[in-house]
């Protein structure tokens, strides 16, 4: 199962990745824009997204919201 992590800055999505990585996730950062939001930094994530939801507010990673993707593989 492949989700993205939104957060609020490029700060947390680096503090994301390292919690993550560390916890055992295969995950890349990525940075996009919405009309809606404009600069949006995030996370793509292997994973199961309340365990990584979780994991990240263990760490003290706001998160906006996260998001299911298709996985193509």
């Amino acid at each position: 199962m492949i989700c993205m992590a939104v957060l609020p800055s490029d700060t947390f999505a680096h503090k994301a990745q390292r919690i993550l990585t560390a916890n055992g996730y295969s995950c890349e950062m990525i940075r996009t824009t919405s009309q809606q939001d404009g600069c949006i930094f995030g996370i793509r994530i292997h994973g199961d997204p309340e365990q990584i939801r979780a994991l990240l507010q263990r760490g003290n990673v706001p998160v906006k919201s996260i998001r299911m993707e298709r996985d193509d593989t």
